[in-house]
């Protein structure tokens, strides 16, 4: 299936709120990895691989993944409320979320510098690239224009289901 590609992946956020709820929101690899795999929950994964490497970390569900539009409406959304937009129970499993305040996808940037996102969801498929910095410097070129992510057109080999997040550029001094 063709993905829509008419509206850009964007991403906006205060310097301000990136940094005390993202980069400085959790300083270890397993809360930010909970923080990841409560969104595979949230998502009705029943299934969540978490390869830990040394220059990379890939968690990979079987979940519901996003819709291009989804992506944007709620991932790239910070602050989105899935319980008071989605209701108060996953699609599938009618499971109770783990998420409240649409902030903890934000988590990655306290121990990556890069985030890379696959998720495909009844056929179509999103790919996508956040940078730290490349954030940073938008934000303080004061552009007034929201961060567009950068998307990607390589797909990993045998992905059909789900979200798959990649951290890369892992901060050294939160492996501890």
């Amino acid at each position: 299936m063709l993905d829509d590609i008419s509206e850009p992946l964007e991403f906006s956020i205060s310097l301000q709120v990136l940094e005390h709820l993202g980069m400085n929101l959790y300083s270890t690899v397993p809360a930010v990895l909970s923080e990841i795999i409560a969104n595979a929950w949230d998502a009705d994964a029943s299934l969540v691989k978490v390869d830990v490497g040394r220059e990379r970390i890939v968690v990979e569900d079987n979940g519901n993944g996003m819709k291009r539009s989804e992506v944007i409406g709620r991932y790239l959304n910070v602050g989105f409320s899935r319980r008071t937009s989605i209701g108060s129970v996953t699609e599938i499993r009618q499971r109770k979320p783990m998420g409240r305040k649409g902030i903890g996808k934000l988590s990655a940037f306290s121990i990556a510098e890069v985030v890379t996102i696959h998720t495909v969801r009844d056929g179509e498929r999103t790919a996508f690239r956040m940078d730290a910095n490349d954030i940073r410097k938008h934000i303080e070129q004061k552009l007034n224009t929201p961060y567009v992510a950068e998307e990607l057109d390589d797909w990993p080999d045998g992905f059909v289901k789900g979200t798959r997040i990649v951290l890369e550029k892992i901060k050294r001094q939160t492996s501890r």
